[in-house]
């Protein structure tokens, strides 16, 4: 837990690094201006764009937060939701036809994986459920991986779609923060210090709010693995 908290800190710094680096108002100005002229095509599009980075494995965090940063808390967490679900469906059944073989190969050697797979077999909305929220696995690989067990499509679809809204939502939001942090460390942004503590505070009461729940999740998770292992 503690690693994933340090490397999402990372995460948040090295893109803040690269939003102030870069010309980002261009890059801002020009969206918004594809956005206002074609709001529907540009959002699908960039959902597109996303569900594509998950296909290919890249990092799920940059890409939730990019939507964030473009769009706002709760466009963005539309376009990532909507990226999710194509690409966790493409991808589990990818995992259970074509790419079985390569992803077999890999995934059995992972004893956290055949432990989920085990689990899977009694209680396989529950455990996906789980295993989104926890993030044991990287978002998008997990979902090749899902596509070998034995969960039931629908299981596994609510299961991501639901257990996923936290990580969403978390990374999205942080997104949706940056531009307020690159233009205050230009200079640009000069808030008073009640706005100071209040941003600060809601950022502590939803990174709060994730531990608790992922805590939660996870001992659970580690229940009914524990309890899938004595029964086999």
């Amino acid at each position: 837990m503690k690693v994933r908290l340090a490397l999402t800190l990372v995460v948040v710094t090295a893109v803040i690094v690269v939003a102030v680096s870069l010309p980002v108002d261009d890059i801002v100005h020009a969206l918004t201006g594809a956005y206002a002229a074609h709001p529907t095509a540009t959002l699908l599009a960039t959902a597109g764009f996303i569900a594509a980075g998950f296909l290919l494995l890249l990092p799920a965090s940059l890409l939730m937060m990019l939507a964030g940063f473009l769009f706002g808390l709760a466009k963005g967490l539309a376009v990532v939701w909507l990226a999710g679900l194509a690409a966790s469906s493409l991808a589990f059944w990818a995992g259970r036809t074509v790419a079985r073989p390569w992803i077999e190969r890999r995934a059995r050697r992972r004893v956290l994986f055949r432990a989920i797979d085990r689990a899977i077999r009694s209680k396989g909305f529950l455990v996906v459920l789980l295993t989104r929220i926890v993030m044991l696995l990287p978002f998008p690989a997990l979902n090749y991986m899902l596509g070998l067990s034995a969960v039931r499509f629908r299981d596994y679809l609510a299961g991501t779609n639901l257990g996923m809204l936290l990580p969403y939502f978390l990374f999205v939001y942080l997104g949706s923060t940056l531009e307020s942090v690159s233009a205050l460390l230009q200079g640009e942004l000069s808030p008073g210090r009640r706005e100071i503590l209040l941003g600060a505070a809601a950022l502590a009461a939803v990174l709060l709010l994730a531990v608790l729940i992922v805590r939660i999740a996870w001992n659970t998770l580690r229940a009914e693995l524990a309890r899938t292992q004595d029964q086999a």
